[in-house]
């Protein structure tokens, strides 16, 4: 059994080593560089999406609150709108982080939940892809019920 000394550098693998990870590895990355990825992206669009509709319910939210009192002056308007401006933008960045966090982390969830299906069955297939689905929507359900 030969022991590892302090100088010694663990052995680096080769390109055919990595080559081989890549081509086995369910779209074309391994899991440590898809899952993070997978998690980045889920959480632009959420953030996009969560942005849009948060930003559109704030500025229908701000008109019903201030309709009653509309301003009848130039400046009135000026300020209503810039008022305005400013309660849409923090009302779509608030719910777009909290749409990506939520869409971040049932993908993460998803991802990581196949990973392990994938790791315990010691195959890729569409079964532990399906198994990994229907156990984050059970348990989106029950939280959210």
């Amino acid at each position: 059994m030969e022991s590892i000394t302090p100088t010694e550098e663990p052995a680096l693998p080769t390109q055919a080593q990595i080559d081989e990870l890549y081509r086995n590895s369910r779209l074309g990355f391994p899991a440590p560089l898809r899952i993070p990825l997978a998690s980045s992206l889920s959480f632009l669009i959420g953030l996009g999406l969560g942005t849009t509709q948060g930003s559109q319910m704030a500025g229908l939210r701000f008109r019903a609150e201030h309709a009653h009192k509309l301003p009848t002056t130039t400046t009135g308007w000026f300020l209503y709108h810039k008022s305005k401006n400013y309660h849409v933008a923090y009302g779509g960045l608030k719910e777009g982080l909290r749409m990506g966090t939520k869409i971040c982390f049932w993908t993460t969830t998803m991802f990581g939940i196949e990973h392990m299906f994938d790791n315990s069955r010691g195959q890729k297939d569409l079964i532990n892809t399906v198994l990994a689905c229907v156990t984050v929507a059970g348990g989106f359900s029950l939280w959210s019920a």
